[in-house]
């Protein structure tokens, strides 16, 4: 497992600025409220959620779509709970 150091936190938290306003907002709450709490384990899945395109992302998030790598849905479902979308899993 990848151990997450200073640079790879700045890394992810500069992926978080998206091409969308929705996500912005959401990240922007999430990064407040969870990121400094997470383990190394839900840093990567959270690394991998933001290798997903904004549109399919933001799906996501939402619920109005779902993926087949279960193992993203906590952390999906704690975005959610962070940016105030609520769960729709």
């Amino acid at each position: 497992m990848m151990v997450f150091d200073d640079t790879a936190k700045r890394k992810i938290r500069f992926q978080t600025r998206r091409g969308l306003l929705e996500l912005d907002l959401v990240f922007g709450r999430f990064m407040e409220q969870e990121f400094e709490q997470l383990s190394n384990q839900e840093l990567a899945e959270f690394a991998e959620i933001l290798e997903f395109q904004d549109q399919e992302l933001l799906a996501l998030i939402n619920g109005h779509v779902h993926t087949a790598k279960t193992h993203l849905l906590p952390m999906l479902e704690k975005i959610r709970q962070a940016g105030g979308t609520g769960s729709a899993v």
